[in-house]
């Protein structure tokens, strides 16, 4: 593909995205590749430090953090993905509906946007999720939602500019109702900037996820998250900091491979930028 071709010009993009790729490869293996169980508690093996057994130590319960890392690589992942995925099934139909037929329609979905827009994102996620209930639904549904409005005026936006073209004009000469114009000739057509900020929209998903587990709002213990455990071992600074360390690092590296996979991507399907590959 061209696009492959073009993406593997750009070396930190490709060695990020191979990182991104081995995360989710993790998430997809959790269960199979945890060392130890991680919910299973051990009170003789208390803030045990790092060693050869527990590579990253255990905390207050003896439960091994690697283990636990590993199967909150699982959790994040899949909040994060399937909010990002709900967050665009539901704004771009509705960005893409309101953008072709204009009118009142167009007026009352854009001053709804413009309203939700005025929120922060976790603050909106946090009234969502207080609403829905502190589960890997309701933290699906509250990012999906808080974001949603963004990919309505990205789709919105570009449809304005794609119902001008002639192919759409061809369409509606031959007959063709909305609904075939908007999935056959408009969505191929404006699919290119949705990509892109849906890839550079998924470190935010992946903040906000932890933020609300580092709140208590997100996904309830003994279901572990990295937010959840950052929030724990806050507690242990003083005695046993190695706590910190393993859902720190995941969500470093999970972040910044997802923006710069996002910016690789964005240089990559944007005509504009080719001429930096």
């Amino acid at each position: 593909m061209e696009f492959l071709r073009r993406y593997r010009r750009d070396t930190v993009g490709l060695f990020f995205g191979v990182l991104l790729l081995i995360l989710y490869a993790v998430a997809l293996t959790a269960h199979w590749i945890t060392p130890a169980d991680p919910m299973a508690v051990n009170l003789r093996e208390v803030f045990s430090p790092p060693s050869a057994k527990h590579w990253l130590g255990t905390d207050q319960f003896g439960r091994d953090v690697l283990s636990r890392v590993i199967l909150a690589t699982q959790v994040t992942v899949k909040v994060t993905s399937f909010a990002c995925l709900f967050a665009v099934l539901v704004g771009v139909p509705i960005g893409m509906f309101v953008g072709y037929r204009g009118g009142w329609v167009e007026a009352v979905a854009m001053r709804l946007t413009d309203m939700l827009l005025i929120f922060p994102i976790i603050m909106l996620a946090i009234v969502i999720v207080v609403v829905s209930g502190p589960t890997e639904t309701g933290v699906v549904i509250a990012l999906g939602i808080a974001q949603a409005p963004t990919f309505i005026r990205i789709a919105r936006g570009v449809t304005l500019a794609a119902k001008e073209e002639l192919y759409v004009e061809a369409a509606i000469a031959a007959g063709s109702g909305w609904p075939h114009i908007l999935v056959r000739h408009i969505w191929p057509n404006i699919s290119t900037p949705i990509i892109v900020q849906a890839t550079l929209t998924l470190p935010v998903f992946v903040l906000n996820a932890s933020a609300l587990s580092y709140l208590g709002l997100g996904v309830q213990p003994p279901t572990p998250e990295w937010g959840q455990m950052l929030n724990e071992a806050k507690d242990h600074l003083i005695t046993s900091p190695y706590l910190i360390v393993g859902p720190a690092l995941a969500l470093v590296v999970f972040v910044l491979s997802a923006n710069l996979v996002g910016d690789a991507v964005q240089e990559t399907l944007n005509p504009k930028l080719k001429k930096r590959k």
